[in-house]
């Protein structure tokens, strides 16, 4: 029988980005930008296993919200056993261009940092835009948008809705990843999506 990570990839690959679970590594670069000591809101889209959570959950305030936001089924339920019983963590079934009506009732406003990793270049272009100015809006205005991705052909689709502040590269990972942090733009770009 295959481990759940694997066997969601194979049953869905446009939604798990890499069919093996991060790298420690990639872990680290992506919790680097996020300010534990002030956060009061952290959002993950697509947290899969939960490895990223688990660090999250590891150096995270008491009072701090952890929104976990999957699409897929199956995660949902692992993530909904494995936190259950822990204060102030919501896992929700459903898609990150959604995330603030999720939000609402939680009584969550703007959060302070949104993880992702996404496989946006699997996903279509319309919805990859809706997520991301979804996401520019949901953002404090000194909130920060911390993405790891695979290849950087998106990188202008991100730069629309976002100021980029820094760029790492992790080779320690299969496949070999970068770290994209960015701070939200004070306006969403005019242009219309195709």
């Amino acid at each position: 029988m295959l481990p759940p990570f694997i066997e969601e990839f194979f049953r869905n690959p446009a939604t798990v980005g890499s069919l093996v679970p991060s790298s420690r590594e990639l872990t680290e670069q992506v919790m680097a930008p996020i300010d534990f000591a002030t956060a009061r809101c952290i959002v993950e889209y697509g947290p899969g296993t939960g490895v990223f959570t688990d660090i999250l959950m590891a150096r995270r305030r008491p009072g701090t919200a952890i929104v976990l936001i999957e699409v897929s089924r199956r995660f949902c339920q692992l993530l909904q056993e494995r936190y259950a019983a822990h204060p102030h963590v919501h896992v929700i079934h459903g898609s990150a261009d959604k995330t603030g009506e999720y939000l609402r009732p939680l009584g969550i406003g703007q959060v302070d940092y949104v993880v992702c990793g996404l496989p946006f270049r699997s996903l279509s272009r319309r919805l990859g835009w809706r997520i991301l100015e979804h996401t520019r809006a949901l953002l404090q205005p000194a909130g920060k948008l911390v993405l790891f991705q695979y290849t950087l052909q998106n990188v202008r689709l991100f730069e629309r809705f976002f100021r980029p502040l820094q760029q790492e590269r992790v080779l320690l990972n299969l496949p070999p990843a970068y770290v994209l942090t960015y701070a939200p733009k004070p306006e969403a770009a005019p242009e219309t999506v195709a």
